[in-house]
């Protein structure tokens, strides 16, 4: 039986040490690259040095984190696509705490085929990395929900598809408000109206109105045009 090659890239240590623990009893999976990274910006030669690894290795799936795929984006994302070809069969597994209906389907029109809540239990990570390894999308049953019916709403209301990325203005930021910065925060960590509410004791219908006012000011579309604006904006800040 031909072994599933996997490599990481994550910021989480315990990630890695869960990760590690419950691959032990997994004989057709072998982890062949681990990264851990923790700031991007000031650790970008690593980075790039674990991707030349990798395409020397050619893995069958790669475990990415979404925090460190939402940097990469802000930080260089042409750099990032250029390598795209050089891996063409890497299959993509999303690891995060929580994803939004847009974030999923952003990703996965950008060849992301599994995303793996942290939350879940290591028999489902087991299951996704098989899944995915074999060319099958794999989203957990509250997801699958989720992203179908956020599909019947952009069908239904006929919304306007995402705009290239490198068409993004961090500029447009300073006309928000601090309320507004800190709703757009909140987006860039993927939480939902109703976490957004409960979090700066709100009620869902005016984080809606804030919502409306920082797409209106900045010209930004939805959620993962927003979340990768304040990305942007929070590394040139810093």
């Amino acid at each position: 039986m031909k072994k599933i090659k996997l490599t990481v890239v994550t910021h989480d240590e315990k990630f890695l040490q869960r990760l590690a623990k419950c691959l032990r009893g997994e004989k057709d999976i072998s982890l062949v690259g681990t990264l851990l990274i923790k700031n991007l910006k000031s650790e970008v030669r690593q980075a790039i040095a674990f991707v030349e690894q990798m395409i020397e290795q050619q893995p069958d799936v790669l475990l990415l984190d979404q925090i460190i795929l939402r940097d990469v984006a802000a930080l260089d994302l042409e750099r990032i696509l250029g390598y795209r070809h050089k891996l063409p069969d890497v299959k993509t597994i999303i690891v995060g705490e929580r994803y939004n209906e847009e974030n999923v389907m952003a990703m996965m029109q950008g060849g992301a085929q599994g995303f793996f809540r942290t939350a879940l239990d290591e028999k489902h990570l087991i299951r996704c990395i098989h899944v995915v390894a074999r060319g099958e999308f794999w989203l957990d049953a509250e997801l699958t929900k989720r992203v179908f019916e956020e599909i019947i709403k952009e069908f239904k209301d006929k919304r306007d598809r995402l705009k290239p990325l490198t068409h993004l203005n961090t500029g447009k930021i300073e006309v928000l408000s601090s309320r507004e910065m800190e709703v757009l925060a909140l987006i860039s960590q993927s939480m939902t109206n109703e976490e957004i509410a409960e979090r700066l004791f709100l009620s869902p219908k005016t984080v809606k109105t804030h919502l409306r006012n920082i797409f209106s000011k900045s010209g930004i579309r939805n959620r993962v045009e927003a979340a990768l604006l304040y990305t942007r904006h929070s590394q040139i800040s810093h």
